[in-house]
């Protein structure tokens, strides 16, 4: 049985989209392109990735690739999906990659703007380059209490989440940095679409790694959130792929 606080199904007759929400983010994110997509005549499904947003959060979790993918699978079971079109955003998109590679039997894949680092070192730097607050909330001793305080000012749109979710998700799926090792092995029609506004790293590894004869990349001029700020051109981009 569905859980109707964290999986939305916007319904309709068209092809089933599933859109798949990043890091500290919940099914809200596609306020914005969901509506879109609807009125275009796709059914729409969104979800809350496990332990972020209203989804169940575990303690006894790691949070990984799998504790992620087994939560979704049992949500396409419970909704009767087999054929259907897998977006992902961000850690989202990571995800998405995964559960197609493991379950390829999809219409088609396309992956929003996906952390493309070439191994864990380069994914723990670049996060903690960042900036202090970065540092901060990553690593000091005192993190919890400004992860308290981020989710309870309205400005920030982070996501209600456990610990566990969050320090889980970002070492055993961000930081891994496996996306590159599941895009090489990839069978499903995938869209790569990176933004060149994004971190210059994703940029430089794009071209530094082999992918599959299935994945085709797209390049914009916009930054890591296109489907927040630029929805428009994320729907036609969508159309396109799978029309």
């Amino acid at each position: 049985m569905i859980h109707k606080k964290y999986v939305h199904d916007f319904k309709g007759d068209g092809e089933v989209i599933v859109l798949l929400h990043g890091f500290l983010a919940s099914s809200s994110y596609w306020s914005k392109l969901q509506p879109l997509l609807t009125n275009s005549g796709y059914r729409v499904v969104t979800i809350d990735l496990l332990g972020f947003g209203h989804a169940p959060k575990p303690k006894n979790l790691q949070y990984t690739y799998d504790d992620h993918v087994t939560y979704l699978h049992k949500i396409f079971g419970d909704l009767n999906l087999s054929k259907f079109t897998l977006i992902g955003h961000s850690m989202g998109a990571l995800i998405a990659s995964r559960y197609a590679l493991l379950h390829p039997d999809l219409n088609a894949l396309i992956l929003l703007h996906p952390p493309l680092y070439k191994n864990t070192q380069e994914a723990q730097n670049t996060l903690r380059s960042t900036g202090k607050h970065y540092r901060f909330f990553l690593d000091s001793r005192f993190r919890e209490l400004g992860w308290i305080a981020m989710r309870v000012l309205p400005f920030t749109r982070i996501s209600p989440h456990g610990r566990a979710a969050r320090e889980g998700s970002l070492r055993n799926v961000i930081e891994s940095a496996q996306i590159f090792d599941d895009l090489e092995q990839m069978t499903t029609k995938t869209l790569l679409v990176i933004g060149s506004k994004d971190r210059h790293q994703y940029l430089t590894n794009i071209t530094l790694f082999p992918l599959s004869r299935s994945v085709t990349i797209s390049r914009h001029n916009v930054n890591h959130h296109s489907p927040f700020y630029k929805p428009n051109l994320v729907h036609d981009i969508v159309r396109t792929t799978i029309d």
